[in-house]
């Protein structure tokens, strides 16, 4: 009888160790994908394990980055900051350095405040830190470009081989969908030529104004990349038919159907080890990408489809609340991803911190997050203060470009974002004037320039 108490009283004194056991984190930051690129979102991109994980959990239909391009939208969800705030606007690292270890803001990086609350921190896939371990993180690996396969892999043998002996965050980073594409014929079968579509504001060249602009100011400079495996017909900027669009697009979802095979498995992964009942999960891309959308490939402009990216969050299986399942129209900031997790692992962002936590919004979906967002890409040439700047409140868009015009677009009448109502002889309503005043107020706070002031009537 005394064994029969005792093994009891293990086993409840087990499950109440679980119960308490703070829960595993995991990121999943995928590259360059547009929001979307993803089936729940597109019926014509076929996603089905992204689909099903999304299902479980809150998408957010409205999820902005920081900055529309990689380095800078990556140091910003480390830091917790925008991007000239931590010193990286362009692709350079050299600025990062006060947040490498030894710095004077190393304790502030993601991974660091994670292992100050008893995480192990583990990183696989792209970074832009040529070392993770110098930023916090206790283990894992940058990849070379395209090299998801050894990612996946190097996360299955972290899956296999954990102790489990404190909870895990783990930053999991695939290359794909970034160029050049690389996909096996399995996938490019799931899309033939005949079944795709252009984007419906597609244009075979930008018009020639500074909002489409992706080189230094002054320029009309746009941007692009070799695409298939013999570097074929997308080595430079526009021009770019339809016929060449339709098969970029043929490439890109298809590397978008592979990943999520990939996901897929490491899902399966994560649950034969024994850890899906107490992870939570987050997904979203570093920035969006041009898929002939204005005539324009890449990213970098403030457009929906370079600063608009999937994103959801998926909580632990056995959690209690019964909110989930559902989308939220609400907006949201990549930035919002560093506060969150603190708030998951028990801890509470520093207070310079620019996101807002996702837990209330979580708990409560329909509720307002951010009533503007902002996102800067002001760095192309790595110097800071160049390019442009945009404030959104959910329906009317400013921005303000490179070579200091303000266009204005109201996303509930015109989401393709084809007409620029920015007023040129009337006087400014009342919104647009709250809009300017807030992109002001922001862009000073983050030591920008000043924003130029509204044109004189």
């Amino acid at each position: 009888m005394n064994l029969a108490f005792a093994v009891c009283a293990l086993a409840l004194l087990t499950a109440s160790t679980l119960a308490s056991k703070p829960p595993n984190l995991v990121v999943i930051f995928t590259d360059d994908q547009v929001h979307d690129a993803i089936g729940y979102s597109n019926p014509h991109v076929k996603t089905p394990n992204l689909d099903a994980l999304a299902a479980r959990g809150v998408i957010f239909d409205r999820a902005y980055v920081s900055s529309p391009i990689c380095a800078a939208s990556r140091a910003s969800l480390m830091s917790g900051t925008f991007p000239q705030e931590n010193g990286v606007v362009g692709l350079a690292q050299e600025n990062f350095t006060a947040y490498r270890k030894g710095g004077e803001k190393a304790h502030l990086t993601l991974p660091s405040q994670l292992n100050q609350l008893g995480y192990h921190t583990v990183l696989h896939g792209k970074s832009h830190l040529k070392n993770p371990l110098h930023y916090g993180f206790q283990a894992g690996l940058e990849s070379g470009p395209h090299d998801d396969v050894k990612t996946f892999a190097n996360v299955k043998r972290f899956l296999e081989t954990y102790e489990k002996n404190a909870p895990f965050f783990l930053w999991l980073a695939p290359h794909q969908p970034h160029m050049p594409l690389l996909p096996s014929q399995e996938w490019l079968d799931l899309y033939p030529l005949g079944s795709i579509a252009l984007p419906s504001n597609f244009r075979i060249e930008p018009l020639p104004n500074s909002i489409f602009n992706q080189g230094v100011p002054g320029e009309l400079f746009y941007r692009d990349s070799n695409y298939s495996k013999n570097a074929k017909k997308l080595s430079g900027g526009p021009p770019r038919s339809a016929d060449v669009m339709k098969e970029f697009i043929q490439y890109y979802y298809a590397v978008v159907s592979h990943l999520d095979h990939q996901i897929g498995n490491f899902i399966t992964q994560l649950q034969e080890a024994g850890e899906v009942d107490n992870t939570w999960i987050f997904f979203l891309s570093d920035n969006g990408y041009h898929l002939g959308d204005h005539g324009l490939g890449n990213k970098i402009t403030m457009h929906e489809e370079s600063v608009r990216v999937p994103m959801f969050a998926v909580p632990p299986k056995n959690h209690p609340e019964a909110k989930y399942k559902t989308r939220t129209e609400s907006l949201v900031s990549s930035l919002d991803i560093y506060p969150t997790l603190l708030e998951l692992a028990g801890g509470k962002a520093p207070d310079k911190t620019r996101g807002k936590s996702l837990v209330p919004l979580l708990n409560s979906p329909t509720s307002e997050h951010h009533p503007y967002i902002f996102s800067e890409c002001v760095g192309v040439r790595g110097k800071p203060r160049e390019g442009h700047r945009m404030v959104f409140n959910g329906t009317l868009k400013l921005v303000l470009t490179d070579a200091d015009e303000y266009h204005l677009y109201n996303l509930k009448t015109d989401p393709d974002e084809l007409k620029n109502i920015f007023p040129t002889k009337n006087s400014f309503p009342e919104e647009l004037r709250r809009l300017h005043s807030e992109l002001t107020v922001w862009m000073r706070s983050i030591g920008d320039r000043s924003a130029p002031p509204l044109p004189q009537q």
